[in-house]
């Protein structure tokens, strides 16, 4: 700017000294104006791309002020500018940085207890209808779903659904089911609650003497996916997890109690571990509920569940085995399940049936007989043909699974002959359907 001020004034002084120039002669006039004209129109072109390069390029030139401005440590590392993890070059040569912890199988693992006292999968309960070991306070329906062999309930918005129990849940039990969140419908919020049953809420959380455990499942606004808890003493501010539930899938949702600890697997993975929150209140109901809220999305929200299976654990199951075949020369379970009216083993058998594999294998010299038996539903001729089916399948599962000598077992089956309670009560039957290992 103060170049092109200067040659303003030459100008100026040039002008008003016309009859120097004159004087020089027609030629020294000409050349010096065109000399001035030169001069003026060099310097006034740098002067505007100087103001151009400063308004357009202004993003490069920071950038460029910015590396000006950096320095390094004796170390390499770089101080002031832009951050280390925007700059390319820094986070190509940082160094990963491995896990502290060791690579090792999880020793933590959900395992069904060894008596069952409830099971259903609907398989007698008609389509449409309710079914009859449980209640509900606002309606729900046995439904079958495309590309699954069970039947489901159908859980509605702000239902309450609850088993009946005839008695708390025991110190030491697990509960099992099937849990499927349809993608038909934008809002899911499955809510499972353990307490004195609720009456008439449309929020999980009603009594505080319950424990809580929701998912959450929502295209709403920017959407929600997470799993959450909460109990009294946790205070009502739910604890929440980070998870985004498949949808139209079985998740496998398993609960493990013994005695104040309570754990929760997904999957098979264990996403929650209270060691000392449960308490005997809990123990006098398991409930269910879709969840409702303000969203209008929520009025119809649904999910569905099914195959629940609640057991008891009485002590480790491998020991226990061991300890009855010694002491009383044979040990019963009923946690070993099959398909209706079959001899297909279930999944979730598949851990009492190694328990006993173990025992067997510590015990080389141990040879059992297995016997099925069956409740009373159904011909007699028929029960007993299944009872020694299953029994078969039980043999033929440890020796192709495990390893153990065929030679190890005979098999055997009563149906219905020898049962150990009242057929009359879906408890009693859940009893008698058991199978049965007799030291030889």
């Amino acid at each position: 700017m103060k170049t092109v001020l200067i040659l303003f004034f030459i100008c100026i002084t040039s002008l008003s000294n016309a009859q120097f120039l004159d004087k020089l002669g027609d030629r020294a006039a000409n050349a010096v104006e065109r000399t001035v004209e030169r001069r003026v129109e060099k310097e006034t072109t740098k002067s505007t791309d100087r103001v151009l390069d400063t308004i357009v390029d202004a993003p490069k030139t920071n950038k460029k002020e910015k590396k000006k401005k950096k320095k390094k440590t004796a170390n390499g590392n770089i101080i002031g500018g832009d951050p280390v993890e925007n700059n390319p070059k820094s986070s190509s040569s940082k160094k990963t940085i491995g896990s502290l912890e060791e690579e090792s199988e999880n020793q933590v693992y959900f395992k069904r207890g060894n008596r069952i006292i409830f099971n259903d999968n609907f398989e007698k309960d008609a389509i449409g209808d309710f079914p009859a070991k449980w209640n509900t306070t606002k309606g729900g329906e046995v439904k079958k779903l495309k590309g699954f062999d069970s039947k489901f309930l159908k859980v509605t918005a702000g239902s309450i659904t609850n088993i009946e129990l005839t008695k708390p849940l025991p110190e030491n039990f697990t509960v099992e089911f099937d849990l499927i969140l349809p993608a038909d419908h934008p809002y899911r919020r499955p809510g499972i609650g353990f307490g004195p049953k609720p009456e008439g809420m449309n929020n999980l959380i009603a009594n505080p003497n319950s424990m809580t455990f929701d998912i959450m499942s929502a295209e709403v606004g920017n959407g929600y996916y997470e799993l959450s808890y909460a109990e009294k003493e946790l205070g009502y501010e739910k604890q929440k997890i980070a998870y985004k539930a498949p949808l139209n899938t079985a998740i496998k949702m398993a609960f493990e109690v013994n005695g104040k600890r309570i754990r929760l697997f997904i999957d098979r993975k264990k996403m929650v571990d209270l060691p000392t929150q449960f308490k005997p209140e809990y123990r006098k109901s398991l409930f269910f509920t879709s969840i409702t809220s303000g969203w209008t999305e929520t009025a119809n929200a649904y999910f569905y569940i099914s195959n629940l299976v609640i057991a008891e654990t009485a002590g480790d199951e491998r020991s226990q085995v061991m300890k009855d075949l010694m002491e009383k020369g044979s040990f019963s379970t009923n946690a070993i399940l099959f398909n209706s009216g079959s001899a297909t083993i279930k999944s979730g058998s598949d851990l009492i049936l190694a328990d006993i594999a173990a025992a067997l294998k510590s015990t080389p010299v141990l040879k059992l007989k297995i016997v099925g038996h069956t409740d009373a539903d159904g011909g007699e001729e028929a029960n007993i043909e299944l009872s020694k089916e299953r029994a078969n399948s039980v043999r033929n599962f440890l020796v192709q699974n495990h390893g153990i000598d065929a030679n190890r077992f005979s098999t055997d089956g009563k149906g219905e002959s020898s049962p150990v309670a009242d057929n009359n009560s879906p408890v009693g039957k859940e009893q008698n359907r058991r199978v049965e290992f007799i030291k030889l």
